[in-house]
This record gives structure tokens, C-alpha cells and sequence, in this order.
């Protein structure tokens, strides 16, 4: 239970943490997260369901500095929403956490969360799970050369411009086999050959 002198200045420190300037920021997120951490992650993953788009990527921002722990909570919260806005901020919070931590494998519980946005027909869902793969090592690059194939063609150009950035033979040889295969769309056909070309 937080006393009145502590919401008080729990509200300055949420006020700070809101500032454009980047120091007044992170010495206010520093704070919140030692001495209120609770009440600032309910905090922030509410907020992942604003409209305000600068609260929407502190709020992101922030929770991606919390590590692992913090994807025990966006699991549910991706998994129970129906909102496009929540599950994008969820699965950019995922990329937060996998980028800040250098992490290349995530539990079970977390690679649903990721089939599940494979699923998903927003564009920015498949755009942001994308991004994920492509930090996961070995893990991502066996998914993306599957999603490479899909008939969704955002989500296969998506999939190839990010294996043609974790090259290794195995993507070589994938990028030829799909030059030779009829069944592949020329514009996937087309973003491989200018790769090379390059």
C-alpha cells in the first residue's frame, strides 16, 4: 500500500519520466523502477493500450530495460487481446527485451506468442514479429525460411529482406532454390536478385 507522501512523489517521478529530455527520463525511470517498481510496470503496460503514441513508445521503451521478467507479463496480455494497438506494442516490447538482452532463444510460452502474430493479418503485427526472428539467431532464421514461402506476400517479402540480412550458406542456397521455383512471386524473385546485384 503506497501512503499519500508516496503517490505524491510516485507522481512527480511518473511526470519526470514523461519529460522529452533524456537525462530528467532515465534518472525518473531509474527511481520508479528501485523504489515503485510494482505500480510502474501496471503503469506501463496499461499504457500500451493509449492512444498517445509518445507515452505508447516510452511506456515500450521502458519495459524493454526490465528483461525477461517482463515477458512472463506480455505473454497473457498479447494473448488475451483482441486490440491491434496492444498486440503490437506487446510484440515490440518482445523486440526491446530480445535486443537489450542479446537474447536468441525464447521459452515456449513466448515462441506462441510469436506464431500466434504469424497468424495475424495486420501488417504491423508481421512486420513487428518479423523484427523479432530476425534478432534470434538461428531459432528466427529456420522460421523466416518457412515464412518465406507464404502466400502472404508482405510476410514473405518481410521474411526474405531480414534472412538476406543474417546471411550463412544455409540462406544462400534457400535464396537460389527459390530463383529456380516457379511457385514463387516474381517481386520475391525480383528483392533476391537485387540483392545480388548489389
Amino acid at each position: 500500500m503506497i501512503n499519500s507522501l508516496d503517490i505524491n512523489k510516485y507522481t512527480e517521478l511518473y511526470q519526470d519520466f514523461l519529460h522529452p529530455n533524456p537525462n530528467i527520463n532515465y534518472h525518473a525511470f531509474l527511481i520508479l523502477r528501485k523504489e515503485f517498481e510494482v505500480k510502474f510496470i501496471s503503469n506501463l503496460l496499461a499504457n500500451l493500450n493509449v492512444e498517445d503514441i509518445y507515452i505508447r513508445r516510452k511506456s515500450i521503451l521502458a519495459l524493454g530495460r526490465f528483461g525477461e521478467k517482463i515477458l512472463k507479463l506480455i505473454v497473457p496480455l498479447y494473448i488475451d487481446t483482441n486490440n491491434t494497438t496492444v498486440k503490437v506494442s506487446c510484440l515490440k516490447t518482445i523486440l526491446k527485451v530480445v535486443v537489450n538482452f542479446k537474447l536468441e532463444e525464447l521459452t515456449k510460452d513466448e515462441m506462441l506468442v510469436v506464431d500466434l502474430a504469424l497468424k495475424d493479418g495486420a501488417a504491423e503485427i508481421i512486420l513487428t514479429v518479423i523484427s523479432i526472428l530476425r534478432q534470434l539467431g538461428t531459432t528466427g532464421r529456420n522460421i523466416l525460411m518457412k515464412t518465406c514461402r507464404d502466400k502472404d506476400l508482405l510476410k514473405a517479402k518481410a521474411s526474405i529482406s531480414a534472412l538476406l540480412e543474417m546471411r550463412d550458406h544455409a540462406v544462400d542456397d534457400l535464396l537460389d532454390e527459390l530463383l529456380n521455383d516457379e511457385a514463387i512471386d516474381p517481386m520475391i524473385k525480383e528483392d533476391i536478385l537485387r540483392d545480388k546485384i548489389i
